[in-house]
């Protein structure tokens, strides 16, 4: 009876292992496609079918410990928890936030399973602090129903589309980058990026308007390499710029690994060349600035350690996260923001970043740009 019982506690404990592996892939995995969820399911009426058998097994002996049985009782609960969550599939909705106003802003889902959706909370992470810094990587805002900012109509109800889920007191229509993660009852996760995340730069010819530098891709388009002067907040495209006018440069990029962050650190600086230049006293040096940097007005000079850009790792799935690097700063960690003579200008950036722990260099040739003092006439 002894050698049986030992024999059946080991199977339960086998069982409980294999059930803790699928809670695991479930848990981290936040967009199961349908033919990982049927995997799954068929993983679990595996398991289900182990249990009964020992449950059998358990019935045929004369006595049954009360701590057996209710071992037996517990791993039936896990696995019908499972069922339940695997029930579920949850879509946001393109773009993800929308109808902002001053009080909050609604996200919307669509409830794809066959079980109600209860989103419990709502992590909100600045990934991209460029137009604010509430909600930071160290700080993300957390909102359930119960807290204020908060979240309400957090119920998806079975075939609903275009449900909205509404977050209240919080808006993030301010011009970071956000990763927003919903967990419901059963313990799901679903998230997505705010702004949405956009299509790769269109191509030209047989390339790509993109650099890689490592991980990180800059891309190169007119959209992406920008500029701000005065006290503007609107950038624009900066292949022509005005000569003899304090510039802010803003280049967008994104981290392409999957398997881990990217941390800019602040020996990242540009380099501008005139064509006339005949020695080093003429090339123009800046160097990176804070996130919340907007132009040469309010230039703030980075710090490495208490506001770093730091670039989440990909979505396996190609989605690309942007982030906007400011460049001005006369000095490394410092402020101020420089001109440029009348001229056309060869550029390279040397970025100095951390990825899987390891400090790297690399330097890049970046773009041609003209400076003219008929700006924009004279582009």
């Amino acid at each position: 009876m002894r050698n049986q019982f030992s024999a059946l506690n080991n199977q339960i404990i086998k069982l409980s292992g294999n059930i803790t592996r699928l809670q695991t892939e479930i848990d981290q995995n936040s967009n199961l496609d349908s033919q990982q969820i049927s995997l799954l399911n068929a993983q679990l009426t595996q398991l289900n079918t182990q249990l009964s058998q020992l449950q059998s097994k358990l019935n045929q002996l004369s006595i049954v410990s009360a701590q057996t049985s209710t071992q037996i009782t517990d791993l039936q609960a896990r696995i019908s928890l499972l069922q339940q969550a695997l029930s579920e599939n949850l879509a946001i909705n393109q773009p993800g936030a929308v109808n902002f106003t001053p009080q909050g802003f609604n996200i919307t889902a669509t409830n794809l399973g066959t079980v109600s959706v209860n989103i419990t909370q709502v992590m909100i992470t600045n990934i991209s602090p460029t137009g604010s810094t509430q909600c930071l990587t160290n700080s993300p805002c957390i909102l359930t129903s119960t807290s204020n900012p908060g979240i309400s109509n957090e119920i998806v109800k079975t075939t609903e589309s275009g449900h909205m889920i509404k977050v209240n007191g919080l808006t993030i229509s301010d011009g970071s980058g956000y990763k927003i993660a919903l967990t419901s009852t059963n313990g799901r996760a679903y998230g997505f990026y705010y702004p949405w995340p956009l299509a790769p730069p269109p191509s030209s010819g047989n390339g790509n308007f993109i650099a890689n530098v490592g991980p990180l891709a800059i891309y190169l388009d007119f959209e992406s390499f920008n500029f701000t002067r005065g006290s503007q907040t609107q950038s624009q495209s900066a292949f022509c710029v005005p000569s003899a006018s304090n510039l802010v440069f803003w280049i967008k990029a994104s981290n392409t690994a999957t398997d881990g962050s990217v941390k800019i650190k602040s020996p990242t600086m540009m380099q501008m060349q005139p064509y006339i230049a005949n020695g080093f006293g003429q090339l123009v040096r800046i160097w990176i600035d804070d996130p919340s940097t907007l132009n040469p007005s309010n230039v703030i000079p980075y710090n490495e350690t208490t506001n770093p850009y730091i670039l989440p790792a990909a979505n396996p799935s190609g989605t690309l996260v942007y982030t906007v690097f400011k460049f001005s700063a006369t000095s490394q960690n410092g402020a101020g923001s420089a001109s440029m003579s009348t001229d056309n200008w060869i550029t390279f950036i040397g970025f100095y970043y951390v990825y899987r722990g390891q400090s790297q260099g690399q330097t890049i040739v970046f773009v041609d740009l003209k400076s003219t003092a008929s700006y924009p006439g004279g582009c």
